[in-house]
């Protein structure tokens, strides 16, 4: 397996673990299951954002390089907000906007990456 498809593999793995914390989010209340929903999808975009431009990153800011066309952008920018979510929880916004941006960020991501199949 060379580092991308490993990269690819770690993406597919972060969402699959992302939407398993978000489940049992909902069916908890439990924040704590929200801010690793979150947190997981930020890293599941970030290998996305390797994978497609076969280029590894060391921080954020070599992510944020790599990241040309502006709807990605974007994207980048909100998930980020659910990783800060991730330190700050209700400190940083609330839970029922994290919740629901959670659902829209997550069937973003989803649609790209299965274009990528």
């Amino acid at each position: 397996m060379n580092q991308f498809e490993a990269v690819k593999q770690n993406m597919l793995s972060m969402l699959k673990y992302s939407n398993i914390e978000f489940k049992e989010y909902k069916k908890t209340g439990n924040i704590i299951y929200l801010q690793q929903a979150g947190e997981k999808l930020f890293n599941a975009l970030e290998n996305y954002i390797q994978y497609v431009n076969k280029m590894r990153a060391e921080s954020f800011y070599d992510i944020h390089r790599m990241v040309k066309e502006k709807p990605l952008k974007k994207l980048l920018y909100e998930t980020r907000n659910l990783h800060r979510f991730f330190y700050n929880a209700e400190f940083e916004m609330s839970r029922d906007y994290a919740e629901d941006e959670y659902i829209r960020l997550s069937t973003l991501l989803n649609q790209r990456i299965k274009r990528l199949k």
